[in-house]
């Protein structure tokens, strides 16, 4: 996360792709490679869920996120 702007009092978070490149992004987007949803965007921190595949191959819900570079 590089940035973070509110617009009509929606919050958008500014992010930098590991090739580069600067998308925008709110709550209910969709994010990275294991099906991320964003769940909240404040002004240091996006929360993203993710579900991801353990070591016996059973999909299981993942909570991360991503914070304000400084």
């Amino acid at each position: 996360m590089v940035g973070f702007l509110s617009q009509k009092g929606i919050n958008q978070a500014v992010i930098r792709s590991s090739e580069g490149k600067v998308y925008r992004v709110k709550a209910g987007n969709y994010i990275g490679m294991n099906f991320g949803q964003v769940t909240s965007v404040i002004e240091t921190e996006v929360k993203i869920k993710e579900m991801v595949q353990d070591s016996n191959g059973d999909w299981t819900e993942r909570e991360s996120s991503l914070l304000l570079a400084e």
